[in-house]
Formats: structure tokens, sequence, C-alpha cells
């Protein structure tokens, strides 16, 4: 009898298929966010760059108890860990000049909800963790593709990612395209950021072309999916189900518990994606605080922004909150 392990080395039929041996790099969340703190060209996750507002506008933060904060907004922030909550009676208030901040706690203390697309428990995770629909697209993206730890200081691999990362924001109208230059500048950083993996898949035959590429983060016990990018042209092979899915196996043999993938969005299609490889969405029970100002401001001109912090926005799941999962 195959272990779990041994059956996800093989390769065909409905035996889990053969997920490329990767090692991805761990980090504590001190290391993670003081090497953020050191950036000079990324954000505190990589998508962030093209939409922020300004330069360093997630720079984190550790607070009185020492937990670490990050900008999620300009002037309003979360915590780096939402598995893990707040004890209610510590005090959650960041040692920083904000407009509001959001925290998890448990349920009996929330006044909001975060829903993020999550596993709970990787123990296990194989091919059975994906949507039986899903399973011939994982399969084919493997046998199709290589993927495989790429070295984002090299300038042939940073072109070729620019060139897929440009095509992913014109075929989905999302983020900001950027010059080569720019982004090998950028990915340079990545380098030495503890707990960052770079996922490279290529085309097996033919030119090795880079149909898709991935930045995880592990973070003490948990994988984060930070950014996926595919290129337009090369979606045929699967590419975006093949990497996520080896992604999640390795961090699976590395002993990591949970993974992360995002806030939960209104888009249909993206969320499908998500729960097709096993990722749910769960509204963590959350305490929201917001000056004054702020609060009375957001409900009577933003109102739409206003439930979505609650966690009741148009588009979110409408289950109720449970227990944060214990860390």
């Amino acid at each position: 009898m195959l272990s779990s392990a041994e059956s996800r080395m093989m390769g065909s039929g409905d035996v889990n298929p053969a997920a490329p041996q990767i090692s991805l790099a761990r980090a504590t969340e001190g290391e993670y966010c003081q090497a953020a703190l050191r950036a000079r060209r990324n954000e505190f996750w990589w998508y962030f760059n093209g939409l922020a507002p300004y330069r360093g506008y997630s720079r984190p933060f550790a607070d009185a108890t020492g937990r670490w904060w990050y900008g999620v907004k300009p002037g309003f922030a979360w915590p780096a860990d939402f598995f893990s909550p707040f004890d209610t009676a510590e005090k959650a208030a960041p040692r920083r000049r904000l407009l509001g901040w959001q925290f998890p706690v448990s349920a009996g203390a929330a006044n909001s909800s975060v829903w993020l697309n999550v596993v709970h428990d990787l123990a296990g995770y194989g091919i059975e963790s994906v949507a039986e629909n899903k399973r011939r697209a994982v399969r084919r993206g493997l046998r199709e593709l290589d993927v495989r730890v790429a070295d984002p200081t090299d300038p042939a691999t940073c072109s070729a990612a620019c060139e897929v990362w440009n095509s992913h924001v014109v075929r989905t109208s999302w983020n900001k395209a950027t010059s080569v230059d720019k982004f090998q500048a950028g990915w340079a950083e990545l380098a030495d950021w503890p707990g960052t993996t770079v996922l490279v898949a290529r085309e097996k035959s033919g030119d090795p072309n880079v149909a898709a590429w991935l930045i995880a983060r592990c973070i003490d016990d948990t994988v984060f999916v930070d950014t996926l990018a595919s290129h337009t042209d090369r979606l045929a092979h699967r590419p975006n189900d093949a990497i996520v899915f080896a992604c999640l196996v390795a961090a699976e043999r590395a002993g990591l518990r949970h993974a992360h993938y995002s806030l939960c969005s209104n888009i249909a299609s993206l969320e499908a994606f998500k729960a097709s490889l096993g990722f749910v969405p769960h509204p963590f029970p959350a305490r929201l605080q917001l000056r004054r100002p702020i609060g009375l401001a957001l409900r009577w001109l933003r109102p739409a922004t206003y439930r979505r912090l609650l966690g009741s926005g148009e588009g979110l799941p409408t289950i109720q909150p449970a227990e944060n999962p214990k860390a």
C-alpha cells in the first residue's frame, strides 16, 4: 500500500500526478517583515506594486506586543497573521497614526468579518483535494509544463516573466503593466527576501517559453500565494492549475499547515478557480476600529466600502462567521 507521499510521486491515471520536487523558502513573521522594511522597490506583497497610491504605503510595523502589521490601504492596517486571533485582553491598537485597523478575534468579540480564501489544513493535500472537474487540467499542466524554482535575478527569466505579466494585465484588466527594467529591479529584491520563492512554469515542447509564474511566501506555518500571472497565448497548457497545485503540494511536503490566497473577490471566475484547487472562503471574525470621523464618513459617503469592511459587501459569500482556525 502506497503512502500519500509515495502516491503523489506516481504519474498517471487516478493516482496523484507527479508534482515536481520543489523546495520553498521559509521565514518567520519577523524575518519577512524586516525584509519588507528594507525593500526599496517592492511593497509588502508584490502585487501591491502596481496598485500602490504611493511608494511605501504598505510598510510593516510591530505593535507593543511584538505582532506585525502592514498597510492594506493608506492609513488602514491588518496584522500579517490572520490565522491567530488576538487575545481580547491585548490592546490591539497599533503604535502608529492610522485612520483605521482590523484584526482577528474570537467570534464573541467580533464586530466584522474578513473573508479570505484559505486551506485550513494542508495535511494530505493532493489531487483528491482538487475538484473532480479540475483534475484533468492539473494533470495536463504537469505533463506539458516544467514547474521549478527560478532565479529572480536572471535577466532572461525576468524578461520572459515581464512579458507574461503584461499579457496577464491586458487579459484581466487588473493591476498595471510595467517595463522590463522596472520589473527586473523589483524581482532582484526577491532573491534576498526570506520566505520568498519564485516558481516558473515553462513549456516542455518547442521553445521553453514561460507560460506562468507564481510568487510564494512561506511565513511561519502558512504559504501565501502572493502573485500568479499567466500568458494569454499559453493558457491551453493549463499553467495556472499546474503551478498553484505544485506550490501547495510542495508546502504540504514541507509541513506547512495553512494556505492563503488573498481576499475573496466579487469576480466569480477567479473565486471558482481558487475553490477548484481546494481553497475555501472563510469569514474570519474580526474587530474593526475606525477613527470616528472616518467611520461616519464611510457610512454616509461610501456605504458599499463600509459594508465590505464589515464583511457583508456585495458579491461576498453569505455564510455566517465561524471561529478562527487555531494556529
